[in-house]
């Protein structure tokens, strides 16, 4: 079988729960299609079901030449005696049946207002025809409609909403023109201005909203910006604590190595060590016979030698000096070696700071 032009065939049986746009009476409506809602010229539509209101009847039949297009547009109508009137519209997505078994879809397809609110639904059966890739398993038998696909083309809206605002427009200037529908042209005037003052509403609704969250992600920037300097300012502060106890442990400033209790200790082994010294004098004075001079001059020359000796080490400084561990000093006629790494102090002396210094 020979394949032919694509082709979108479209069958009207009617709608139900439309919108009533009848100012007075009840509205006259009928549908037109088109799969190009740009071209006027494109459209096709049924016959005008006279005072069908809500629930309109046509079952027509209308075919589309299919060139890539991807929806069927939906518009429809209520007919006036000076421009028709928007009741509902809708774009269907011709894929959905394409795909169909068939390539056929018996279905109900949810319709929109111009101000995009659902307003009722349509009854269609759309059928694919040489259609690339379609569904040509057999359609399922004719039967109850199901859910179809719809939505709102935002391009085809703007179109929508055109034309009801030419059909207000030419409502008021014909019942202007009228006297006798004076009373008319009040009505349509303040809903006009009710559409109007409802549009500035929303419209203003949005500015407060968007306002609103512009100030919470303020409010959200600065209380992240105060969290971070806070986060920053206890990192500082850690970082300094950690550099104090490192110095502690390393002997900078020797504080935290320095025990009272073995200062004290200290003053009394050197007030024992002194002690001891001058008993052994004592005692070496009398064995002697209590000789001065020799004594003294043995002393002098022992002095003699020591003193050479701890010509090797540097006096100790008692002034903030810096002595690394392995330093030697002379202190009250003795060499010490330095323990520990630290900042002399004048309280801490090679006879009292046992921590920190070793006789050598």
């Amino acid at each position: 079988m020979m394949q032919g032009q694509p082709t979108l065939t479209v069958t009207a049986h009617g709608a139900q729960n439309l919108q009533d746009v009848e100012t007075i009476g009840k509205q006259d409506p009928y549908v037109r299609f088109s799969t190009d809602f740009t071209n006027p010229k494109a459209f096709q539509k049924t016959f005008v079901h006279k005072d069908a209101g809500k629930t309109p009847t046509w079952n027509q039949t209308f075919s589309f030449v299919l060139a890539g297009e991807p929806e069927l547009f939906v518009e429809i109508m209520d007919e006036e005696t000076t421009a028709d009137a928007v009741i509902a519209f809708a774009a269907i997505p011709i894929n959905q049946i394409v795909h169909a078994p068939g390539a056929t879809f018996h279905g109900i397809f949810d319709v929109y207002s111009p101000s995009g609110k659902t307003q009722g639904e349509i009854n269609l059966t759309l059928v694919a025809h040489n259609v690339p890739g379609q569904n040509t398993s057999p359609a399922q038998p004719a039967g109850q409609p199901v859910k179809g696909t719809s939505h709102i083309n935002v391009e085809h809206q703007k179109r929508v909403k055109s034309l009801a605002n030419k059909e207000k427009a030419a409502d008021a200037g014909s019942a202007a023109f009228g006297g006798l529908l004076a009373v008319g042209a009040g009505l349509l005037a303040n809903k006009l201005a009710n559409d109007n003052k409802k549009e500035e509403e929303a419209k203003k609704e949005a500015e407060r909203a968007a306002a609103a969250e512009r100030e919470r992600f303020e409010n959200e920037k600065h209380q992240f910006e105060a969290q971070r300097q806070q986060f920053e300012q206890q990192q500082h502060q850690s970082q300094q604590q950690q550099h104090i106890q490192v110095q502690g442990q390393h002997g900078y400033g020797g504080q935290s190595h320095f025990n009272p209790q073995e200062h004290h200790q200290g003053g009394h082994d050197e007030g024992k060590h002194k002690k001891d010294k001058k008993d052994k004098k004592e005692k070496k004075s009398k064995h002697h016979g209590g000789s001065g001079s020799d004594s003294d001059s043995s002393d002098s020359g022992s002095d003699s030698d020591s003193d050479k000796k701890k010509k090797k080490g540097k006096k100790w400084d008692a002034h903030g000096r810096h002595y690394s561990p392995g330093d030697k000093v002379k202190y009250d006629g003795d060499k010490y070696v330095c323990l520990q790494g630290h900042n002399s102090q004048s309280d801490w002396a090679p006879t009292v700071a046992h921590s920190l210094w070793r006789r050598d």
